[in-house]
């Protein structure tokens, strides 16, 4: 008989789990070697689960801890992130035995997922939409095709422009952008809370922190992360202190130009969008709760999320 045990992973070997992750999960080394910041270790209770059979690590099922607020009121909810099961072990119930143990751990969950998720999330009774959409602007249109792709290494950065002001990565700044979002999340019902503590884990304690860059104009803040995958350099506008638009791809217009872009890419809220494009694709974002209000004000309510609040950002 299987010996099946649903473990913390701050419980496990560590070498063991990198060694599962790097199996498993198409994880940068920065990343894998700091999973602790990954899933916010440390933040919380919450933890990240595994699933082990005979002693060998077979599924993962990981999680984000946020603070959350719904109403006037702070919680803490979780992220979903990283459900994993070996192949040799699916469609015999180990997938359902430690979504059950996941879903136990925080009473409020929240994630944006794909499609396969998607369909075991309802399951278990969870909500979903598809307001938010995945928007990719293309400046390069010929490297669409992997073959006219050339090896693309500069990692060299021309910062300047006339209308965006390259901040300093630092508290100083964190503290300025700040201000702005407390101001957006007093006018709102529901939302995530970016605080000091939240901007220094995600930005400040960033394992490839050398990628990200914060610009300004005017009072908005932008944050981004660029990065080469597959010959292409991308620039994921990871959060802004406004809503994006076209006015935001202007500015960034200059930047892409001279830093030779091939696209940029960023989470745009938007209803009733039912066909996927290259250009345009829907996010299933999916949520639980065992309130049925908490449940009924994300559903109405919950108007920004940005790559920066979940892992799209370094997949």
């Amino acid at each position: 008989m299987n010996k099946i045990h649903i473990n913390k992973i701050s419980e496990l070997n560590r070498d063991k789990l990198i060694n599962f992750y790097q199996k498993s999960f198409n994880f940068d080394k920065s990343v894998l070697e700091n999973y602790e910041w990954r899933y916010r270790s440390g933040f919380s209770n919450y933890e990240s689960l595994a699933l082990t059979i005979n002693n060998q690590i077979c599924g993962h099922a990981g999680i984000i801890p946020v603070k959350f607020k719904i109403n006037e009121k702070v919680e803490t909810v979780i992220w979903y992130t990283d459900f994993f099961i070996s192949p040799a072990y699916r469609s015999k119930g180990y997938g359902k035995i430690l979504t059950k143990a996941w879903m136990k751990i925080c009473p409020t969950q929240i994630t944006l997922c794909n499609n396969d998720s998607l369909r075991i999330f309802k399951k278990f009774n969870w909500s979903y939409n598809n307001n938010f959409i995945k928007k990719v602007k293309f400046f390069n249109f010929h490297k669409i095709f992997p073959l006219l792709r050339k090896n693309n290494q500069s990692k060299s950065l021309m910062r300047s422009t006339d209308k965006l002001k390259l901040e300093e990565l630092n508290i100083k700044t964190i503290k300025n952008i700040i201000l702005i979002e407390q101001k957006n999340l007093e006018k709102k019902i529901v939302g995530i809370v970016r605080d000091e503590d939240w901007f220094k884990w995600r930005v400040l304690d960033c394992p490839y922190k050398q990628n990200i860059f914060i610009f300004s104009n005017e009072n908005n803040y932008f944050i981004i992360n660029i990065k080469t995958k597959n010959n292409l350099k991308i620039l994921n506008l990871i959060y802004s202190t406004s809503p994006i638009n076209d006015e935001t791809l202007k500015l960034f217009k200059p930047f892409v130009k001279k830093n030779k872009i091939d696209y940029l890419s960023y989470l745009s809220k938007e209803k009733k969008h039912n066909f996927d494009f290259p250009w345009k694709k829907k996010i299933n974002f999916a949520f639980f709760s065992s309130e049925k209000l908490i449940k009924d004000k994300i559903a109405n309510h919950l108007d920004d999320i940005q790559y920066i609040d979940s892992d799209i950002d370094y997949l």
